[in-house]
């Protein structure tokens, strides 16, 4: 039987879980009390971006490595500014914008190439008595497209286009609206090289309406808009073709392809009947996208961002934790849909403006499960969310006279709520999957006729049921550990059994819609204490189970006829492995999560990544502690990212604490995980499921000081 632990209760407080905005150090540019500010930021990943801005007069350049930013040195060819930015990779980025050649504005292009940054040659309209670059969106480090305006003699305002080909710029022809005063492109984005947006505006009059252009690969055209008679647009973002936010003074628009349609932005809080001027947006895909400027709070300009979900745009709290009388948010780059820095100025009442720099990441906060009414201990060792309003966790409870139960809940978005198990004395539940809200199956162990034997159970959206499942032959005692529906009616289970002379041997069942059914599973060669611990499928027929032993760690492929063991090496130089979860968004994409002991004799997280012909160990940071370990790791996808969160526990100082880092489908991180008690002994999460991106619950256990051991529920989104 799983062992319970010895517990009582502890109050704790269920915070709304949701992602948000923090300030960044960012370091103070030489100087006696300089005035500065941050103007445009591109980011490669969730920690690596490059922001430009400017000293005074001059320019300035801040790269973020990690949770630091540092000063990096630009050319400043006198009087510049850099409106734009875009980095292909930490070692490429094109910054965009204009400087005073000797009185007259002038278009300027600079790049970095991973050490320095260095001035390019731009070329200028012939005949304009000014010139600039605004924005500039690029493919590759070898294509770019920059956008801007003109001004020709006379004072009226044409759009400017040039192209970066990796060697040199070129201005593009553009289009004007007919009669217009002005016409200029303030934003642009590229998805191809024949596909771009660039947007800004025109002025007829008193009217100023949007502007929109589209470049397919030979030219650039002009696109009815229709967005109203003061509608100027600032920037874009596209995450396809036919997939383009805009925004700008006081509004937001869509294209979808063919047409341009007018969106209702969020009013921020004291701002009256006023919208917010939304610079900046960037999107990372067709639902998700993030925009910043600002807006006049009683007369004072201050920083703001709101959130597209696919449906409707919100407020996100912007907060400056220095002290600080306006401020604004000019330049955005969202990595990920779950990780966006934006930057921009705050002026310090004491003094002049200084850089601003927000971080939006996702956080985890805690969400308290129930508690079953007479237990004295009680954890939650599997969880299940198919969507972002329903999860299922199963795990166990003690009474008093060492009555143990399984323990079933489910959560509403809101709440969790205790269920009902059937004939639930001497029963643990380790495993639960769920395929909608009305069908889950939770897989683990039942004490019956003096022997420990197989348990499952099936939900059906109000009810837990019992099913019939075998054991293997010859054996004393059985336990089902993790589980896994690709459908409605195909499951497959793992675990391990033992047999009369108390050898271990792994083994797997299959449900088929109407009965559970052993299937053989290999031994690796050698091993002497073999199980499986998790197993995912993505259909009937593709499944993969990771198992461990002393000797160490492997992963069996299940075909839909039979299983394969699989080789999981660890990091070199490594030993002791442990596989405990696994995570499959396809046949041929799959993470296992762990621990190992490293060569410096200190246990640390271990994640292998699967590929459809092998595994590989992936490169894990290790949180500070005297050991660190995964238990359950939980990945989603979607047409543009990847995404996976891992949970279990570290030491720090003799105390374990929950455990939780990230994978944005390049790198690991570690995220902070809250605890509901400071005096906390030891606690974890050992289950973690996804039901997007960007909303994970993860459940485990929490030992007080007292010896109280409660269940524990954290929310990430």
């Amino acid at each position: 039987m799983t062992a319970a632990l010895v517990v009582s209760a502890i109050l704790v407080i269920a915070q709304p879980a949701s992602a948000s905005w923090q300030q960044q150090n960012t370091p103070t540019p030489s100087g006696t009390n300089p005035t500065w500010g941050l103007s445009a930021v591109s980011c490669t990943g969730t920690t690596t971006c490059m922001a430009v801005g400017n000293v005074g007069s001059s320019l300035l350049s801040e790269r973020r490595g990690g949770g630091t930013w540092t000063i990096i040195s630009i050319p400043d060819p006198g009087g510049g500014q850099l409106p734009g930015i875009w980095c292909t990779s930490s070692s490429s980025c094109e910054a965009v914008g204009r400087f005073d050649n000797g009185g007259t504005t002038e278009t300027l292009a600079e790049v970095w190439n991973g050490s320095s940054w260095s001035v390019q040659s731009t070329p200028n309209p012939a005949g304009v008595t000014s010139s600039q670059l605004n924005d500039v969106s690029c493919i590759s480090a070898s294509r770019c497209e920059a956008v801007g305006q003109a001004t020709v003699s006379g004072g009226n305002v044409q759009t400017l286009a040039e192209e970066w080909n990796g060697s040199s710029w070129t201005i593009q022809s553009t289009q004007d609206v007919g009669g217009a005063t002005i016409s200029e492109l303030l934003g642009v984005s590229c998805t191809a090289a024949t596909s771009c947006e660039g947007v800004g505006e025109s002025r007829t009059g008193n009217n100023f309406p949007a502007l929109a252009e589209k470049w397919n690969g030979s030219s650039w055209t002009i696109q009815a808009t229709s967005l109203g008679t003061f509608s100027p647009l600032e920037g874009v973002s596209c995450t396809a073709a036919d997939a383009c936010t805009a925004t700008g003074s006081g509004l937001a628009a869509r294209w979808d392809g063919s047409n341009w349609t007018m969106q209702t932005i969020a009013k921020p809080r004291g701002s009256g009947t006023s919208n917010a001027d939304l610079s900046r947006v960037s999107c990372t895909d067709k639902t998700r996208c993030m925009a910043v400027g600002s807006f006049p709070l009683d007369a004072v300009e201050t920083a703001v961002a709101e959130q597209w979900d696919g449906t409707k745009w919100t407020i996100k709290d912007t907060p400056i934790n220095t002290a600080n009388d306006s401020s604004g948010l000019f330049g955005l780059s969202c990595a990920f849909a779950t990780a966006c820095t934006a930057v921009g100025f705050y002026h310090d009442p004491n003094g002049p403006n200084h850089a601003l720099a927000e971080d939006w990441s996702l956080r985890w906060q805690l969400q308290p499960p129930a508690i079953p009414q007479a237990a004295i201990a009680s954890d939650l060792e599997s969880v299940s969310c198919p969507f972002v309003n329903f999860c299922a966790a199963v795990g166990g409870d003690e009474e008093s006279g060492s009555v143990f139960n399984a323990e079933v809940e489910t959560w509403n978005g809101k709440t969790w709520t205790l269920g009902t198990v059937p004939n639930a004395g001497n029963t643990a539940l380790s495993g639960v999957d769920c395929n909608g809200a009305k069908v889950c199956t939770a897989v683990g162990d039942v004490l019956s006729g003096g022997s420990i034997v197989t348990l499952a159970l099936r939900w059906d959206g109000t009810n837990w049921t019992a099913q019939s499942t075998p054991n293997p032959s010859g054996v004393t005692s059985s336990f089902l550990i993790g589980v896994s529906c690709p459908s409605v009616k195909n499951c497959i289970a793992v675990g391990r059994s033992l047999d009369g002379s108390g050898n271990q041997i792994p083994f797997a069942e299959h449900w088929n819609g109407t009965s559970w059914v052993i299937k053989n599973t290999p031994v690796p060669a050698g091993a002497h204490i073999p199980q499986l611990n998790g197993v995912s499928c993505t259909s009937s027929t593709a499944c993969q189970a990771t198992g461990s032993d002393d000797t160490g760690t492997w992963a069996e492929q299940w075909d839909g006829t039979s299983w394969t063991i699989k080789n999981t090496p660890i990091p070199s130089g490594g030993r002791n492995g442990f596989l405990g979860g696994v995570s499959c968004t396809a046949a041929n994409a799959c993470t296992a999560v762990g621990d190992f002991v490293n060569a410096s004799n200190k246990a640390v997280p271990l994640a292998e990544r699967w590929n459809g012909t092998n595994w590989s160990a992936q490169n894990v940071p290790a949180p500070s502690g005297s050991l660190s370990e995964f238990s359950s790791v939980s990945c989603s996808t979607t047409q543009f990212s990847i995404g996976c969160n891992a949970v279990g526990f570290v030491m720090k100082n003799g105390i374990g604490t929950p455990m939780a880092e990230n994978w944005n489908g390049s790198t690991w991180a570690v995220k902070p995980t809250p605890l509901p008690d400071p005096n906390v002994t030891r606690s974890t999460m050992t289950s973690v499921s996804c039901s997007s991106l960007i909303t994970c619950m993860g459940v485990g256990f929490i030992e007080t000081s007292t010896g109280a051991d409660v269940p524990l529920g954290e929310l990430y989104g």
